[in-house]
């Protein structure tokens, strides 16, 4: 199942407590923008990777990536919000079928989940990774003042990638731009506008955490710590 891969890389350093980009932190000496790139053109089923970048980043990704020249891989200037970034990306859609969306972030998806999303799509036109909700959920009111117990027992936490059918994600992606809808996910869109298309949760893993947080970074360091040694 070929596929383009829209990579989300125009985000803040805001909750990392920096100005900087969290895509040039590095893991075992590799930024992660470039370890995830990585990760994607090992599945010989992605041929082509939409980058979206800050414009004032641009040089500094391209050299990053430079000596992965000899793939398809192009770059996209986003946009205000995560949604309008996406929304500038499937413009530069030609005739892929299949799309798949992923925050650089997340710098820790395996083979395995990305081949279960193709796999759910030969029965879906929409699909994504998530996991279990482990701790309690309580709703709230504005005044902090609990109002609700939320039973946890179907609840997931949605994470990328997140795959589809090209011509699914332009429909939704343009009808949420003239209404100036903005959803939680890209998922969520397709539950706004296409109600009555079946969305397909895939079980992923607690490791594909999205690096936010310096404490997410810890987090991270020791994932790959227990993957190099499973390798050796």
């Amino acid at each position: 199942m070929k596929y383009t891969l829209i990579l989300l890389a125009a985000g803040k350093g805001t909750r990392m407590g920096t100005d900087k980009n969290k895509i040039f932190i590095k893991f075992r000496g590799v930024p992660i923008i470039k370890s995830v790139v990585k990760i994607f053109l090992k599945d010989p089923d992605c041929k082509r990777i939409l980058v979206v970048i800050k414009k004032n980043e641009q040089k500094r990704i391209q050299l990053l990536l430079n000596d992965l020249k000899n793939y398809k891989i192009d770059f996209v200037i986003g946009g205000k919000e995560r949604q309008d970034s996406v929304y500038n990306a499937t413009k530069m859609l030609e005739e892929e079928k299949f799309v798949m969306i992923h925050d650089t972030a997340r710098a820790f998806v395996t083979q395995e989940e990305i081949k279960k999303l193709k796999l759910a799509l030969e029965n879906s036109k929409v699909a994504f990774l998530g996991v279990p909700v482990k701790d309690t959920i309580k709703q709230i009111d504005t005044s902090e003042n609990v109002v609700t117990t939320i039973p946890r027992k179907n609840l997931y936490q949605a994470q990328t990638p997140q795959m589809f059918h090209a011509d699914v994600l332009k429909e939704v992606q343009n009808k949420a731009h003239q209404e100036g809808f903005v959803g939680t996910d890209d998922v969520s869109l397709v539950e706004k506008f296409l109600p009555n298309e079946s969305i397909k949760m895939v079980m992923g893993s607690y490791e594909n955490i999205k690096i936010t947080t310096p404490f997410d970074l810890e987090i991270g360091k020791e994932i790959l710590r227990r993957r190099f040694r499973s390798d050796v």
